[in-house]
């Protein structure tokens, strides 16, 4: 047994018939350069030796770590009616092959199929798993695979096991099944199977999150903690968006299904207690906290990404929602349903707290705890917020009566924004090429279309925190006549 560099130099028969030269000895040639010791009879077998001796020999030798059977039709036809040296070697080779059903030594190499398609092979290997070199197109994938097999060096390798989970002690909601919906989605083989675990995914989320419902979690300061421990399967969820193949018309109505079935799952006692005749006022306010967070950040991936028709899909469509009150019947709103303003965290906790001098906890905590970048930062959370109540009128919203009781989108956050930053998106329709797209957000066909739209966005002077100015609209960044001025 030969060594290099403290590992064992693979050596290698071949076994094959004469009538495939052209093939076996580029073959073989290349091996050899490979740093494989070759045992080949145009090579080893000398005038005057005995050659069956020769083959038994080397078929049986400890040292020989691989005997490449080389299969084409003369050798399957040969090797079945033991004729030539073919068939001697047959007869030494089965027996090995027959005798340990777990052998590896013995590698069926196939160089040609039968008229029904079938590898040309001894019919004692037919079980064997073989190496195929028929396509011509795939010769250079098939010698890596059979070059690997000689050095004892697989591409599929069995990783190291790892160690058992420490959440399988944890009474924490397992998110094994949606991460493993992620998995499955970003390693699907064909665009149809990832759009099908795509459109299944959003049922499967809402699933994991009704599994974090706690009835006794139901004090302001019980809340707050829930909301942090959900920051994990928020951050799921993120990580969908940005592996979802869909974009545009298909996504935006894939959002919009998924938070009106999300709110009407989350927010109703018909979901964790469909007989009870009474329910705490806060049973379901941790749900309404995340869903409200989670729209925020769909709309700053939206624009992070600039799909404005999206966008428009996701805010301009109509929710049927359920009434949280029996005796209401349920109805319609716009997207400010699911804007949610926290009286158990903001005035019941957040008193008893060292930010009790916050204008917001929640904002507090949003923008500086539950960042995900590189896409959501503090500035681009906040922003995302700020656009939600800046867009609304701009839009043209008309669903009639909204059940929520309510025309507007309080941006909690603002006070986090860089409320007029040089860069904001609405300075940047000063551009007509801007302008253009902001004409699909709002769903307008022109730009003069789009400036009587913007002129609806007019500020209100109550819309803000007590000693902290007012939020600003559209109009405090650009002029109606201002807009597409610009190329």
């Amino acid at each position: 047994m030969i060594f290099l560099n403290d590992e064992i130099i693979p050596k290698v028969f071949i076994s094959y018939s004469w009538t495939n030269d052209d093939f076996v000895v580029p073959l073989v040639e290349r091996l050899n350069e490979h740093g494989v010791d070759i045992v080949f009879d145009k090579w080893d077998l000398k005038e005057g030796q005995d050659k069956y001796e020769f083959m038994e020999k080397c078929v049986n030798d400890p040292d020989i770590t691989k005997v490449l059977v080389i299969c084409d039709k003369a050798y399957a036809d040969k090797a079945n009616g033991r004729k030539g040296g073919v068939g001697d070697e047959t007869a030494i080779i089965s027996s090995e092959v027959y005798g340990n059903g777990e052998q590896e030594k013995f590698i069926p190499v196939i160089t040609e199929h039968d008229e029904n398609d079938n590898p040309c092979v001894p019919t004692y290997m037919k079980s064997r798993i073989y190496i195929d070199f028929t396509d011509e197109n795939d010769y250079e994938i098939s010698y890596e695979k059979l070059l690997r097999v000689i050095y004892n060096k697989p591409s599929h390798r069995r990783p190291k096991r790892g160690e058992r989970p420490d959440w399988l002690d944890e009474e924490s909601v397992s998110l094994f099944t949606i991460k493993d919906y992620l998995k499955q989605i970003k390693g699907a083989k064909t665009d149809e199977r990832a759009e099908r675990l795509s459109k299944d995914f959003p049922a499967k989320y809402i699933e994991t999150l009704i599994e974090f419902y706690d009835a006794d979690r139901n004090t302001g300061e019980a809340i707050y903690q829930a909301f942090n421990e959900m920051k994990d399967v928020r951050d799921v969820f993120l990580d969908y968006l940005a592996i979802m193949p869909f974009s545009h018309e298909a996504l935006g109505a894939l959002l919009a299904d998924f938070f009106e079935e999300a709110y009407n799952t989350l927010t109703t006692k018909d979901t964790f207690n469909p007989d009870s005749i009474s329910w705490y006022e806060n049973s379901f306010e941790i749900y309404r906290i995340f869903l409200w967070e989670l729209f925020i950040f769909v709309t700053a991936f939206l624009l992070h990404k600039e799909d404005f028709i999206a966008l428009n899909r996701l805010l301009t469509n109509t929710y049927f929602v359920k009434s949280l009150h029996s005796y209401n019947e349920d109805g319609f709103a716009d997207y400010t349903a699911f804007r949610h303003h926290s009286s158990a965290i903001e005035e019941e906790y957040k008193p008893t707290t060292e930010y009790k001098q916050h204008y917001t906890l929640l904002g507090h905590c949003i923008c500086n705890n539950r960042e995900k970048k590189p896409v959501y930062t503090k500035k681009s959370i906040a922003d995302a917020d700020l656009f939600l109540y800046q867009i609304y009128n701009a839009l043209d919203l008309n669903i009639g009566e909204n059940i929520m009781g309510r025309n507007y989108w309080f941006p909690t956050l603002y006070v986090y924004a860089n409320i007029y930053e040089r860069k904001s998106i609405w300075k940047k329709m000063k551009s007509r090429r801007f302008a253009e797209k902001i004409c699909t957000l709002v769903g307008v066909d022109t730009i003069d279309e789009l400036k009587k739209r913007i002129e609806q966005c007019v500020a209100y002077r109550d819309m803000r925190y007590t000693s902290f100015e007012s939020v600003p609209s559209i109009l405090a960044y650009v002029k109606p006549e201002e807009i597409g001025i610009y190329n």
